[in-house]
């Protein structure tokens, strides 16, 4: 995917005053940017110090594979006498360096925003992997007292040196915050990737989707915390899971070990009984500075696939921390996030209508409504509109939406629709009807799901197989295709659009099925499925695994997930082994057992 430039303009950081009596730090501010400004005296200084660090450490975060060095290597062979590798291997590191060197270092994220308004000042970071981002709110009369502000939104150059100036802060003397325009400083261009942009936007769509809040306290992340410190796990899974009962106080259980810890908040309050399966849960490491601070935790579960947010409440502050379950875009999100983008045509009175209600005044989406006469459901795609572009950003916590432009000029919608080229033709073979077609989908039970496919590329005239195998996790762990493209590189390359186009239907497939098992109709229509039922009886789990193939129904069940017990059911018609295998849903549902096929 392309990039576009920005221009960045910061003057050189100036180290804080301080003696015993106060501390005077001067935070440079985008010079590119409109003129923002504010100087305050911090109320909670060490807060504010911890929160910020924390920014700090998300922004820094990179959980992608790095490559190997080689030096050790090249040495190795130097000292055995190889020295025309010395000769190659210079030359190669030469003519690398000079075509590639620059672009790669110009090529970064944009930096973090850095928003003042009347309610508090906002802070967003988003990870170079697109794994993680953070907003702190920081509430104007309480975290800090202000001076003199000027509104709007700049950029923030988290550099060592304002790092290494924060930790100097300390909660008995007297701070002053003075976050100011840098009129001075050279002008410094870098290329941000659209893939990034992409990501970023669809973080802040996946926030306005229906949630599941689960209320926790702040040992109860600390308990988490502790035992993944405590040992790694070796081998998948590696969720966190969330097991909801009705009435019942909330279960985290880590996988592989199955660890329950149970929450010591308030009781699930929902009506139906779920299990939801998050990833990313290393990364809840960033959180551990702030737990002194936290006074209540909020975590809403979007679903499988989808990020997981965490809104940490530090009374004079709070920060949302979104984990978006993937490190790897090349596989992960395609899936689901294009369910997102918008449909239809645009609006654009409506939309400037929009930004400029929200400009002057955060409201929630039926505020919004009552405000402008117009429908939520007319109101909602132009909204998912603007965060995509980042003209808006939403508060999962207080469901507001309020004014905040990521870049000077609102970004085009057709730049972001796409990862790459490789996904735009994916979508394309999917837009012509019965070009992608699932032949086969083999549930392998603790190793995963295989699906086999066929893709029919009208356009070129040719006629691919394709496959690929998901594990527990939902990562891809195995895939083939018939096409040139995979022959020749097979997977170094990332996906090739045919698997990119088999699993995006296969995502849309399962979606319409879970949609359609409602209903006595769409019942009718499911001939192939596996679900997986559980119940808890203190440390132990009775699971039960049901498969409906045609006119077979295998039941799998047992305390021990490597040995379970075995019935196969065989059936004269199609039709008797669906209304047996739905009946047996039933019946354990009426015993308790809690559905965690979509965890």
């Amino acid at each position: 995917m392309a990039s576009t430039e920005v221009i960045h303009r910061y003057r050189e950081f100036i180290a804080p005053t301080a003696d015993s009596e106060s501390y005077r730090l001067d935070v440079p501010l985008d010079g590119a940017r409109p003129d923002v400004e504010i100087k305050a005296t911090l109320q909670h200084p060490d807060l504010v110090r911890d929160s910020l660090l924390v920014l700090g450490e998300v922004l820094a975060s990179d959980l992608r594979r790095q490559a190997n060095d080689r030096a050790d290597y090249l040495a190795y062979l130097l000292r055995k006498g190889k020295r025309a590798n010395q000769a190659v291997w210079e030359a190669q590191k030469a003519f690398l360096s000079a075509k590639y060197g620059e672009a790669t270092q110009q090529e970064a994220p944009l930096d973090p925003l850095f928003s003042v308004g009347a309610d508090g000042i906002d802070i967003e970071v988003f990870s170079r992997d697109e794994s993680t981002y953070a907003r702190l709110h920081l509430k104007a009369g309480h975290a800090y007292q202000a001076e003199h502000f000027t509104a709007g939104t700049s950029h923030l150059s988290f550099t060592p040196a304002l790092l290494e100036a924060l930790r100097g802060i300390r909660s008995h003397r007297p701070t002053t915050l003075h976050g100011h325009l840098s009129t001075s400083g050279d002008a410094k261009a870098v290329r941000v990737p659209y893939r990034w942009l992409r990501a970023f936007g669809q973080v802040q769509a996946a926030s306005t989707l229906p949630a599941t809040r689960v209320h926790l306290a702040p040992v109860d992340l600390y308990n988490v915390l502790l035992s993944l410190r405590l040992r790694k796990a070796k081998t998948a899974p590696r969720a966190l899971r969330y097991e909801l009962v009705p009435g019942q106080v909330p279960r985290l259980v880590l996988e592989p070990w199955e660890q329950v810890l149970s929450a010591s908040a308030s009781p699930y309050p929902g009506q139906l009984p779920r299990v939801v399966r998050t990833w990313g849960r290393e990364r809840l490491s960033l959180l551990g500075r702030l737990l002194p601070h936290t006074k209540a935790v909020d975590v809403y579960l979007l679903g499988a696939g989808l990020p997981v947010f965490y809104v940490l409440d530090l009374e004079s502050a709070s920060l949302t921390l979104a984990l978006s379950g993937w490190t790897d875009s090349g596989w992960a999100g395609i899936a689901t996030f294009d369910l997102l983008a918008p449909s239809g045509g645009e609006d654009e009175v409506l939309a400037k209508r929009i930004v400029k209600q929200l400009a002057e005044h955060p409201q929630t989406l039926d505020a919004l409504s009552e405000t402008l006469r117009q429908p939520r459901q007319t109101l909602r795609p132009m909204l998912l509109q603007e965060l995509l572009k980042g003209t808006l950003v939403h508060d999962i916590a207080s469901g507001l939406f309020q004014y905040r432009p990521l870049m000077t000029q609102p970004l085009e919608l057709d730049q972001l629709r796409y990862r790459d080229a490789r996904e735009e033709q994916a979508h394309r073979l999917l837009a012509t009807k019965d070009q992608v077609q699932l032949t086969r989908i083999h549930d392998l039970g603790l190793d995963g799901t295989a699906i086999d496919g066929e893709v029919q590329d009208q356009q070129a005239h040719r006629h691919y197989q394709t496959s690929f195998t998901l594990d527990r996790e939902g990562r891809t762990i195995k895939a083939s295709c018939s096409c040139h493209e995979f022959r020749r590189s097979g997977l170094k390359q990332g996906p090739c659009p045919h698997m990119i186009a088999l699993r995006l239907r296969y995502a849309r497939e399962q979606a319409a099925l879970e949609q359609a098992r409602e209903t006595t109709e769409g019942r009718r229509l499911i001939r192939a499925e596996t679900r997986t039922l559980s119940r808890r009886q203190g440390e132990t789990v009775l699971s039960y695994r049901i498969s409906l193939d045609e006119r077979q129904v295998l039941l799998r069940w047992g305390h021990d997930p490597q040995a379970l017990r075995q019935q196969r059911l065989l059936f004269n018609h199609a039709e008797e082994a669906r209304d047996a295998y739905f009946a047996r849903l039933e019946r354990l549902a009426k015993q308790g057992f809690i559905d965690a096929s979509g965890a």
